[in-house]
């Protein structure tokens, strides 16, 4: 995609009313092309598959499927799309999970129309499966594992989750926190949220 090209964003949302006036209002920028509007979860994937935005904004509580199980299948079905996690208030466990699952960041519906189209110009960067910050990047891996401590999952239980020994966990931390300048686990969630790569 080049610079010039809009960025492709599917809504998903159970909310008619937000969502079209959402996509009315986004629709509006120049840097945005609003590729399609799902009910819930299942349309989320369906129309993902389909158009092949670049962006998901997906709500957590919708029906059918909800966004955290719709986001986990794209990562394995659509693994290039960027999924941000849309909510009016912040159910951290959901939020967690979701982030756990493969979403990159979480957008607050009460923020502005144009603080949304910068999360998700902000979000694209992380092509080709890296994230900066702070001039310093984080490698996929790294980011996931980061996730999974933002959700407040121990060394074991990320190990276990992600199918790695207790020791690389430690060492992803390790790579994590010299990158980020951080001395310990809250430090460096601190510092992902800042950078808005995570939610505390």
């Amino acid at each position: 995609m080049t610079p010039a090209e809009p960025v492709k964003v599917l809504i998903a949302d159970d909310q008619t009313l937000f969502r079209t006036g959402l996509a009315r209002m986004l629709s509006a920028d120049p840097r945005v092309e609003v590729v399609g509007q799902a009910r819930n979860g299942e349309e989320a994937i369906a129309q993902t598959l389909e158009r092949r935005p670049d962006v998901v904004l997906m709500d957590l509580q919708m029906p059918k499927v909800t966004g955290v199980e719709a986001t986990r299948r794209l990562m394995s079905e659509a693994p290039g799309v960027h999924v941000l996690v849309l909510s009016a208030y912040a159910d951290k466990a959901m939020v967690g999970e979701a982030l756990a699952s493969g979403a990159e960041g979480y957008v607050d519906k009460d923020i502005t129309v144009e603080d949304i189209v910068n999360r998700i110009l902000t979000v694209l960067p992380a092509r080709g499966r890296r994230a900066r910050h702070r001039g310093a990047e984080l490698s996929l891996r790294e980011l996931h594992v980061l996730k999974q401590v933002a959700a407040g999952l121990s060394n074991k239980q990320i190990a276990r989750r992600l199918g790695i020994s207790e020791k690389t966990v430690r060492n992803h931390l390790s790579r994590v926190f010299s990158k980020l300048g951080a001395t310990n686990r809250t430090e460096a969630v601190m510092g992902a949220v800042r950078a808005g790569l995570v939610i505390a």
